[in-house]
């Protein structure tokens, strides 16, 4: 049995590792004030980062907050949060499963300082994968397909904010095997929800694919996905955007843009 750890190094910060099975490796960093960190791993070669707060001597950071479980063999989670009032949890259960929360992690002027980003990944099976960026310059821009040329045009001219945002919150749940789900905010206020189930024993081939890619204000997708094969892309650039897909059975393709304000968008396939 193998445990790492690397315990808070500024005042008031809390950390907690506890690690049952072989081969398991708990890293956790914290710099500033009354960070929160736990992290509970059962099984075998799993893996578990945690880093909060942003450079020793910026400014302080305040109740970030990050619990990790995981069951299983060979899962990799990491989170690394900035500024204050983060929060990001964690929980995979199965093997080989991967999540990733990036939330405010450059740092800005003082008078930025509004993080309230809040991310949570639930996944239950095997191979699933699931990364959330939020608010930063950290965050990916689509480049390419399924988005058009016109499209990532209006990408390109998107300036996503150097300094961290406000009220961001990510939810992404997984159930079955080989799903994979990416959001990316920008902005203030925005919410992403992403549901996917598929079928235990779902080849990598056969898994379901969901991006949310959102850059302005109070925009909000929401996307659910029940079956194989099942792809879905939303990209919204504007302020109070809404999209929202639901996707059942095999092989769909949703692919849902929206430029500009208060603009719907509603998606519902099935077979």
């Amino acid at each position: 049995m193998l445990f790492v750890g690397v315990a808070a190094i500024a005042q008031g910060n809390t950390s907690s590792v506890n690690q049952v099975g072989n081969s398991d490796t708990g890293i956790v960093n914290q710099n500033g004030q009354t960070n929160d960190s736990k992290i509970d791993q059962l099984g075998d070669s799993n893996k578990s980062e945690v880093y909060q707060g942003i450079q020793p001597g910026v400014y302080n950071a305040k109740n970030n907050i990050a619990d990790v479980k995981q069951k299983g063999n060979s899962n990799t989670a990491f989170v690394s949060q900035s500024n204050h009032d983060n929060k990001a949890y964690q929980t995979q259960t199965g093997d080989l499963n991967k999540a990733t929360i990036w939330q405010d992690q450059i740092a800005g002027p003082s008078n930025a300082l509004g993080g309230w980003d809040k991310a949570t990944q639930v996944q239950t099976g095997k191979s699933n994968t699931a990364t959330v960026d939020q608010g930063t310059t950290g965050n990916e821009k689509p480049t390419g397909l399924p988005f058009n040329a016109t499209q990532l045009g209006h990408v390109a001219a998107v300036n996503v904010p150097f300094a961290p945002h406000s009220q961001n919150d990510a939810t992404q749940t997984q159930n079955g095997d080989n799903n994979t789900a990416y959001a990316s905010q920008g902005g203030v206020k925005n919410v992403s929800s992403q549901t996917q189930t598929s079928p235990s024993g779902t080849s990598a081939a056969d898994g379901n694919k969901s991006n949310h890619y959102q850059y302005g204000d109070e925009n909000k997708a929401t996307s659910v996905q029940n079956g194989t094969k099942l792809t879905e892309n939303t990209l919204q650039i504007g302020n109070k955007n809404t999209a929202t897909v639901t996707q059942t059975g095999a092989a769909h393709n949703s692919i849902a843009f929206s430029k500009g304000n208060m603009n719907t968008i509603t998606v519902t396939q099935s077979n």
